[in-house]
């Protein structure tokens, strides 16, 4: 029964985690489309080198690389979560 029990806050745990990933992911989104609109350009190719026709200041350029970086660090942890959710509930 306790095992049952902690099993069971173990999957409420993970799945608010999981909730928060998802949140942080849809913003990272956001961000990330706001900067392509605003530049023109998708954010592939800014990692690729390229840069947005007519510049863009360098404080902004490292603020959508961190929304980048920031995206692929939540989806992470998100399949990270998912495969735990997925072995409490085997």
């Amino acid at each position: 029964m306790q095992d049952e029990l902690r099993t069971d806050e173990y999957r409420i745990s993970i799945s608010r985690e999981i909730q928060v990933c998802k949140n942080m992911i849809e913003r990272q989104l956001k961000d990330i489309a706001r900067f392509e609109k605003e530049y023109g350009l998708a954010t592939e190719r800014l990692l690729a080198g390229e840069l947005p026709q007519g510049g863009v200041d360098a404080a902004r350029l490292k603020a959508w690389r961190d929304d980048q970086a920031g995206l692929l660090a939540w989806q992470q942890r998100l399949r990270e979560y998912e495969e735990a959710y997925a072995a409490l509930r085997r």
